[in-house]
């Protein structure tokens, strides 16, 4: 199953946050305006989408998770348990070091909310913000890192974390795709189901294992924007063996996952050129459902061939993160 899956998860990206909410406010036109401090004691300057500078009052900071949106959305309110994409910046109140940052990447990470995935000041904080809002946390030990802290952050056990937040978008395993079905795939494999629900899959008896992978087919055309080269896709998907047993599939938990949406899937070229499975997804548009056949692999030990497909929901796409020195 790991090497099915490790050829559909192209490229799994990281984060302090993994490891990683509440007294609200909307913040006063002057902490909007990047002037004076808000309720929680900083002010934020910088547009939406831009990396934002951050300072803050002299002395302690609150107790208390503090919350701030700096800048309204007008898109849906985030619910728990949804796949969400955001671009952030982190920064301890105790030295003013900004420890993370998505904006030096290059790209936004997303993660799964409100359910123990990142750290308790974003859970509580950031479910019920909308889209598009800029949002300024003001996290205490308890709802952070905790007494144990970050040692590789510089983050002690007894420090606050000041975090500006952007909400990009927010996904779930019943979020319709925006697409229209196509009247005749170009594919033996019969693909069923409700574009906002698992598809069912059917193999014709009989099939074997091709020599080599076809190109990627769409099942449903989306209306969103053509996929770039480059991108990390926010995705979800079901796998297939080629006797038409189900291998592995986002709408259920599986290794130690919640259900749901990933944002591990990639088009490349990979950092290094590399290619990937999912490169010829590039062109195809957002919002499209798609049927990709995926290379074998063989067992060194028993030559045993393992081979599958995959059928993909493409919910999102962003640029894949620049290398880290």
């Amino acid at each position: 199953m790991r090497k099915l899956l490790s050829l559909v998860a192209v490229l799994a990206m990281g984060s302090s946050l993994a490891a990683c909410g509440s007294d609200e406010s909307k913040g006063s036109a002057e902490s909007k305006a990047g002037g004076e401090f808000g309720k929680a004691g900083v002010k934020v300057a910088g547009d939406i989408g831009q990396k934002p500078t951050v300072t803050h009052k002299e002395g302690e900071p609150d107790k208390a998770l503090v919350t701030e949106v700096l800048k309204e959305g007008d898109g849906a309110e985030v619910k728990k348990g949804e796949f969400l994409t955001v671009n952030y910046l982190g920064q301890i109140w105790r030295d003013n070091k900004v420890f993370d940052n998505s904006f030096d990447r290059g790209a936004p990470s997303s993660f799964p909310i409100g359910v123990g995935g990142v750290v308790a000041g974003w859970d509580e904080g950031l479910v019920g913000k909308k889209i598009g809002s800029r949002v300024l946390l003001s996290i205490p030990p308890d709802k952070g890192y905790k007494e144990m802290g970050n040692e590789k952050a510089g983050i002690k056990g007894d420090d606050t974390l000041i975090f500006v937040v952007d909400l990009i978008s927010a996904v779930a395993n019943d979020t319709k795709l925006d697409a229209e079905p196509v009247a005749a795939p170009a594919t033996k494999f019969k693909v069923a189901g409700d574009l906002g629900a698992e598809p069912t899959v059917t193999v014709p008896a009989g099939t074997k294992i091709p020599a080599k992978p076809s190109k990627p087919v769409v099942i449903a055309a989306g209306k969103g924007k053509p996929i770039e080269k480059g991108s990390q896709l926010i995705g979800r998907y079901v796998v297939y063996d080629y006797t038409g047993k189900k291998q592995a599939t986002t709408w259920e938990a599986q290794q130690g996952e919640p259900a749901g949406p990933t944002d591990r899937l990639q088009v490349g070229p990979g950092p290094n050129g590399e290619k990937g499975a999912l490169d010829d997804l590039a062109g195809m548009t957002i919002g499209s459902r798609v049927l990709v056949e995926l290379p074998s692999q063989t067992d060194p030990k028993t030559k045993k061939v393992t081979a599958a497909f995959a059928v993909i929901d493409v919910l999102n796409a962003f640029p894949a993160p620049k290398p880290q020195k």
